[in-house]
């Protein structure tokens, strides 16, 4: 008997949680239908707001370089059904508002010229939908600063940076090819231009001729009549050589003599193997001035005058020299 009560009020009590499941699904189902129709009858009314689109900018004036920054993007104010919008929104959320800036100009020489974006509110029209009315633009104007192209020939600069191995130096200056280019820009730019630079590369422990293929480095704004540069850097090893050379006195009285003790110094330097044959005494010029005596009357002060370039590390002694001066007879 109680197994049999038991059942029956496991039945009734299955019973209750089964309508009570029933019910909060049939509300739950209510509500999704009630939320679609009021979304669907949102969507049918007509709405004003504001979109915001990016800019491009085509078709610039040939010749011609815009030194202006327009502005990137133009805030559209609307009026569309609510189905029209969400439909737009989803299909053109990411495509700019095109301009071709040449059809825009009227006065092709102008170097500066503000366009009124209310007179080109028909040409963005066509670029929306036509079940979207335009209303109004902002920003409420477009200025446009251009710049004449003009030409000039300028020197290749190359930018190096380099180590060399022990015993090593460069055997010539390092060169470029081309050495000049023609570059061409806007005149407020090439006026103040004296030259272009390569992009700077990095070479380390050198110890035999490397020549790299280098681009330039941009100048925002101008074109170079050549896409790169060729960078040679030649290396040679070196060996220490000692001269013995005069010296030379110079702005001494027709009047005087003057004896110099000693009258010639010792060079030592550092030179190319190359070279090595080629760099004699006659190579240095060394002076002392007469007119030194004014300031320093004890001693002159010996200066250089000429020295090979393609040499490094000199060193000459002595520094000073001591002197005798007669009057000529």
């Amino acid at each position: 008997m109680r197994g049999f009560i038991g059942k029956i009020l496991g039945y009734f009590g299955a019973s209750h949680e089964l309508h009570i499941k029933r019910n909060v699904v049939t509300y739950g189902i209510c509500v999704i239908i009630a939320t679609v129709l009021w979304f669907l009858n949102a969507l049918n009314k007509e709405y004003t707001t504001e979109i915001t689109y990016p800019i491009k900018y085509t078709e610039l004036p040939k010749g011609k370089l815009l030194v202006s920054e327009p502005p990137k993007e133009m805030t559209l104010a609307i009026k569309a059904h609510g189905f029209a919008l969400l439909r737009y929104s989803i299909s053109t959320s990411f495509l700019p508002i095109v301009l071709n800036v040449s059809s825009l100009l009227d006065k092709k020489d102008l170097l500066e010229y503000t366009i009124n974006t209310s007179e080109i509110k028909d040409r963005i029209s066509t670029q929306l939908n036509t079940d979207i009315q335009l209303i109004s633009i902002k920003p409420e104007s477009i200025t446009f600063k251009f710049s004449r192209f003009e030409s000039k020939r300028v020197p290749v600069i190359p930018r190096v940076e380099y180590t060399l191995k022990r015993q090593y130096m460069l055997k010539n200056d390092i060169s470029v090819t081309p050495n000049h280019v023609a570059i061409s820009g806007p005149v407020s730019i090439l006026d103040t231009l004296k030259a272009v630079y390569t992009e700077p590369i990095s070479l380390k422990n050198l110890s035999k001729e490397v020549t790299k293929t280098v681009s330039f480095e941009e100048i925002y704004g101008t074109q170079i009549n050549e896409n790169d540069a060729k960078v040679k850097i030649e290396v040679e090893r070196f060996t220490e050589s000692k001269k013995t050379v005069p010296l030379v006195v110079k702005n001494l009285p027709d009047s005087l003599l003057i004896r110099l003790f000693p009258h010639s110094i010792d060079v030592t330097f550092d030179v190319g193997l190359s070279r090595y044959e080629v760099v004699s005494d006659t190579s240095f010029s060394f002076y002392v001035d007469y007119n030194q005596i004014k300031t320093n009357p004890a001693s002159l002060k010996i200066e250089i005058e000429r020295s090979p370039r393609h040499i490094k590390d000199l060193v000459f002694t002595p520094e000073t020299v001591e002197y005798l001066i007669e009057k000529k007879k």
